[in-house]
């Protein structure tokens, strides 16, 4: 009903200006009533187009609202924040590590990859600055789990070395495990608060040609399930590094 008034108001204005012009005849054109008729029928026109203006906005408002409602209900589902490049996001983990219980993070990467996460990534300031703070904070009471390939044992072996040499023979909490096989697997982390609060940070692959990734976080419950469950699957699958301080401290009871 709304929109059939909105539709006809204009009209029915114009015609109700055409009727009022023509009879007080403003021009005075007295007795010549043709010729009354003619700005009589400009005015009405005139007020035809504004009301078409006026309506045309209104519906262009409407759709507007529309539009902005229907993207926040996406956004109220999905909860996926844009955090910018893998740098970036790892700026962002390591703000949070005060407030951090646990964390399980993936590090895969294929060949192809390899070089541009490095430029990228791990021969950044940020990342040799997150591996220091992984490992002071896991000598504390942060439980810190990582599972990588081939490419990430070397990175594994120094934070874990260097986080047993903080804890001075005390418990570390800095544990990782090893997939053997070449697969091309997705990078995550899942980080849990201590408030007991979860979200996820995915998207960290070098994988699209000429194209580095943005990272997305996430803390929507069921986003952050389908990869716990992905993560713990994985961690099963996977095993501990033989030749690692851990393993060789062990060997030697």
């Amino acid at each position: 009903m709304g929109k059939w008034l909105g539709i006809l108001s204009g009209p029915i204005l114009s015609l109700i200006a055409f009727v009022v012009s023509y009879y007080l005849d403003p021009l005075n054109f007295g007795g010549q009533k043709e010729l009354a008729a003619i700005p009589a029928l400009l005015f009405s026109i005139i007020v035809l187009l504004i009301g078409q203006g006026i309506n045309t906005d209104l519906e262009i408002r409407k759709a507007s609202m529309y539009s902005g409602q229907a993207c926040e209900a996406v956004k109220d589902y999905l909860h996926v924040i844009k955090i910018g490049s893998p740098e970036k996001a790892l700026q962002y983990i390591i703000g949070r590590m005060p407030s951090l219980r646990e964390v399980d993070n993936t590090s895969f990467n294929i060949e192809g990859e390899q070089e541009r996460a490095s430029e990228k990534y791990y021969d950044t300031d940020t990342y040799n600055d997150s591996c220091k703070q992984i490992a002071y904070y896991s000598s504390k009471k942060l439980i810190w789990k990582d599972i990588g390939d081939s490419w990430a044992i070397d990175r594994f072996r120094e934070i874990e070395t260097a986080s047993r040499r903080l804890a001075k023979g005390n418990a570390c909490h800095y544990k990782y495990k090893l997939i053997g096989h070449k697969d091309p697997q997705m990078n995550f982390i899942i980080l849990e608060y201590a408030d007991d609060t979860r979200e996820v940070l995915f998207n960290w692959d070098f994988r699209g040609i000429g194209k580095d990734p943005i990272v997305l976080l996430s803390r929507d419950h069921q986003v952050i399930e389908m990869f716990a469950i992905h993560y713990a699957q994985l961690w099963k699958r996977a095993s501990f590094d033989h030749d690692s301080v851990a393993t060789k401290s062990t060997s030697t009871k």
